[in-house]
């Protein structure tokens, strides 16, 4: 039997973005097995998910050996290398893996040396791109459509029920992920005030998604609102999804998450990211219109606060995207 270990220890939506590429190995070699190796932050999107058998957590190099042995456990003889890294492939090559690519990417001081070299513009059909490069299996472009792990049995009723509840509190479910684990990245706190209060004249209590460590950083956002920070688990986003009229992202993990979510209307504000690359084929993309932009940095800004491209987005952009689109109707 095949058995394919796909490893991308990278960010949560360049996972999300990589499970197409197993949907069409699942659906085109017969009998194979599906096995992902992931960063352990990445873990639970790929539970109880329909197209992959295992899911590996790389923790730390402490952990390396202890992790190679749970890949040869489970027999896993090929591995495609979606992240690129030397790290990844070296791993691969140690647990009894035929590579069926070689990664080279090494980081020193946060600067990339040899690094990957995209195979498509868009992430979604450069990752799946390993499909037809390495195993001949033709797919359509256009109906890549990422997914993530179901949530756990019994979830679904327990989210009718709380949503239920909620619809006594709000006219319409609008889901906010308003934060990203980059500040540069994140929208001024202050037009997302103005929208969440714009929300709360609607008789709207919007719904705001995060980790635990968002729960005072929601709070601080001004207007009612309903923060369900470290409340759910990422695979219940879909879940509360189902039942939103819209959502509004950064660019960020649970916005690419969000975007399973068959027909779900999703705002996507875009800074020093490129949404040509990353933005969903679902999203209404709002992005900043200074010339430095995309710079593809996160990490750093010449600009002083309040000059940077997230804080030249406005609400009123937002406000305009809302009516134009007829989301509140």
């Amino acid at each position: 039997m095949r058995k394919f270990l796909i490893i991308n220890r990278l960010g949560i939506g360049d996972v999300v973005l990589t499970t197409p590429l197993a949907q069409i190995i699942k659906e085109n070699i017969p009998e194979c097995k599906i096995g992902f190796l992931v960063a352990n932050k990445s873990v639970d999107i790929l539970k109880n998910h329909p197209y992959i058998d295992d899911v590996f957590a790389y923790k730390n190099k402490h952990e390396k050996k202890a992790l190679i042995e749970q890949i040869k456990a489970k027999e896993y003889n090929e591995a495609i290398i979606v992240d690129g890294r030397l790290s990844s492939t070296i791993l691969a090559w140690k647990s009894n893996c035929k590579l069926l690519n070689k990664g080279f990417c090494i980081s020193i001081n946060k600067k990339h040396i040899f690094e990957r070299k995209n195979l498509a513009v868009k992430a979604i059909e450069d990752f799946a791109t390993y499909a037809k490069t390495l195993l001949n299996i033709d797919y359509d472009k256009n109906k890549l459509i990422p997914k993530i792990g179901n949530c756990d049995k019994g979830k679904d009723k327990i989210i009718f029920a709380w949503i239920n509840e909620i619809k006594k509190q709000t006219k319409k479910i609008v889901l906010i992920v308003p934060r990203t684990a980059a500040d540069i990245k994140n929208w001024n706190t202050t037009e997302l005030g103005k929208l969440n209060l714009y929300l709360n004249v609607q008789d709207i209590k919007p719904i705001y998604i995060g980790s635990p460590n968002d729960k005072d950083y929601i709070n601080n956002i001004a207007g009612e609102k309903i923060n369900i920070a470290g409340k759910f688990a990422l695979r219940d986003i879909p879940e509360i999804g189902k039942y939103a009229d819209f959502a509004l992202s950064m660019c960020t993990g649970p916005l690419h998450i969000l975007s399973t979510v068959n027909k779900l209307p999703i705002i996507a504000l875009y800074g020093p990211s490129d949404p040509v690359r990353w933005a969903p084929q679902n999203a209404i993309v709002v992005q900043s219109t200074l010339p430095c932009v995309p710079c593809l940095n996160w990490s750093k800004c010449s600009k002083p606060i309040g000059q940077r491209c997230m804080d030249e987005i406005k609400f009123e952009r937002v406000q305009n995207i809302i009516a134009q689109y007829k989301l509140l109707e």
